[in-house]
């Protein structure tokens, strides 16, 4: 994603205009019906509950279908695209993390066809791997990449991940960045979801294949799972003419997000239409067959993925298989095989339910990451519903969100004015108060002025101002305006209290002498 604005001086008329039109933003536009539906009137309450939550949340698009084995039984698409178009079924979408499910399908066939096995250790494919040192490193096997065990912190992922850049550096080059990151744990030993380790694993495809992993992701489960419109990499989403995706910005949906990682498609710069989605959720309900018959995926292969989630041999459960979440969700999806994804303005939910022999996919075209559970719910809500459950009570909201957006925002526009103020006190004579209460007045300013920068400099070591731009765009930018205005209002202040100073000392001076 790529913000289109430019300079000081956009950022404010974007801020400005943001608060205006966030005051008069009205719901999302009504928007056509695309329909290939069999049996429309048995899926209308998932219709009614999803078209519900796409108003609440002011999501632009969305397109879902109910499949089965032999493919979609149900599908809906409202609203546009970040073109202004109509979304139907055709529409492509970004799927986020639901690509590593698909990533572990793809080193699954190479483990089927013993190119690879789950316990190799990844140091013996990749000698540069260094992560938490030699010793743990020499430790990380393929299986501990796949299940999210191999240590690697989740906040590891910011280093490597979310590269729009067209020279985008390989796998292999970027996991250098994980050299001198801490492991929680030593491999095995402890869960955390991390993209990073599905970075690592494309890096550990290539070098066993010789080739990208967009290519080998291609010709072992898009391909056969008849995946035909998939996006993979930069030039595969120019082909499909991806839309940009939409974030709020000041409380509106914006299509600004339009950044792909050329790199990435094993963690989650994968994407493609509502068929395309629905195709891998019945490649899955088929138990790893593709349409034409062909096996993508032993019976095996299918079992153990989804098993290691819920018994390791430790004896415990992570609720991670093999690229799969398994269950961790109440009745009735107690039993779900999930996952969920997300890239800056496009999210993403795909729920098996085994028992059932069916399966729900949903696309949207709107994320941020502070309003997650208001987005996500959308899906959630959809799969309780078609698992014979009843519609969520409570509806989550991007409360989070706003406050922060408008917080950060009323904070900037109180630092401007305070540092204009400042700025004209300059052009007055200096004031002469008592010493200790224009001391503590200054400390209360400096402070003032001080915290914006402080928490700046917080969110820009823990994600870097590309990445925080991507994600949280508007709040990045109230961040920096009232990081100037409050380095402004701290260097003013100091600057009045100095020259106050300098003033009482000459006039004690001056006192002295004249006695």
């Amino acid at each position: 994603m790529r913000l289109r604005l430019g300079g000081a001086a956009a950022s404010t008329v974007v801020l400005v205009l943001g608060l205006l039109l966030s005051m008069s933003a009205a719901p999302a536009a009504e928007a056509s019906v695309h329909t290939a539906s069999a049996r429309p009137g048995r899926y209308a309450v998932i219709d009614d509950y999803i078209r519900d939550r796409m108003k609440a949340i002011h999501a632009p698009g969305i397109s879902y279908a109910v499949v089965g084995p032999d493919g979609p039984v149900h599908q809906r698409s409202w609203g546009t695209d970040g073109r202004g178009r109509r979304v139907t079924a055709e529409t492509p979408f970004l799927w986020g993390s639901v690509a590593k499910p698909i990533a572990a399908t793809s080193v699954m066939v190479l483990v089927q066809d013993g190119r690879l096995r789950l316990d190799d250790r990844v140091v013996n494919r990749l000698p540069d791997f260094r992560f938490g040192g030699a010793a743990h490193a020499s430790r990380v096997t393929v299986r501990h990449l796949l299940n999210q065990t191999s240590g690697i912190p989740e906040s590891a992922a910011l280093k490597v991940t979310d590269c729009f850049d067209a020279d985008c550096p390989r796998p292999a080059e970027r996991i250098r960045a994980l050299d001198g990151v801490r492991p929680i744990g030593r491999p095995g030993a402890k869960y955390a979801y991390s993209s990073a380790n599905y970075l690592v694993l494309a890096a550990v495809v290539e070098a066993v294949t010789g080739r990208s992993f967009a290519d080998h992701l291609r010709q072992a489960v898009l391909d056969p799972a008849g995946m035909d419109d998939a996006i993979a990499d930069q030039a595969s989403a120019h082909r499909q003419n991806l839309p940009p995706g939409h974030q709020l910005l000041w409380g509106v949906p914006t299509a600004i997000a339009d950044g792909v990682d050329d790199h990435g498609a094993g963690y989650g710069y994968l994407g493609g239409d509502l068929h395309d989605l629905a195709a891998f959720a019945a490649l899955q309900l088929r138990g790893g067959k593709a349409a034409n018959g062909d096996t993508v995926l032993t019976p095996e292969s299918v079992r153990l993925m989804r098993a290691e989630g819920r018994l390791r041999p430790t004896g415990t459960a992570t609720g991670y298989g093999l690229g799969w979440r398994v269950g961790g969700l109440g009745a009735p999806l107690d039993d779900a095989i999930w996952h969920t994804g997300a890239t800056p303005g496009y999210s993403a939910m795909l729920f098996l339910l085994p028992k059932r022999d069916i399966a729900i996919v949903l696309e949207q075209n709107l994320y941020g990451l502070l309003h997650d559970e208001a987005v996500m719910r959308v899906g959630f809500g959809a799969a309780r519903l078609l698992a014979g459950g009843r519609a969520p009570t409570s509806t989550a909201c991007a409360s989070p969100y706003y406050w922060t957006v408008f917080g950060a925002t009323a904070c900037a526009m109180a630092l401007i004015l305070t540092a204009v103020r400042s700025a004209l006190l300059l052009r007055r004579p200096a004031a002469t108060g008592s010493g200790p209460r224009r001391t503590i007045l200054t400390a209360v300013w400096c402070v003032a002025g001080g915290l914006p920068c402080a928490a700046l400099a917080w969110a820009v070591d823990r994600m870097s101002p590309e990445q925080l731009i991507n994600w949280i765009p508007d709040i990045f930018i109230s961040g920096c305006v009232a990081a100037a205005a409050g380095a402004a209002t701290l260097i003013l202040r100091l600057v009045l209290a100095i020259r106050a100073a300098r003033v009482r000392r000459l006039q004690s001076s001056t006192a002295v002498r004249t006695r």
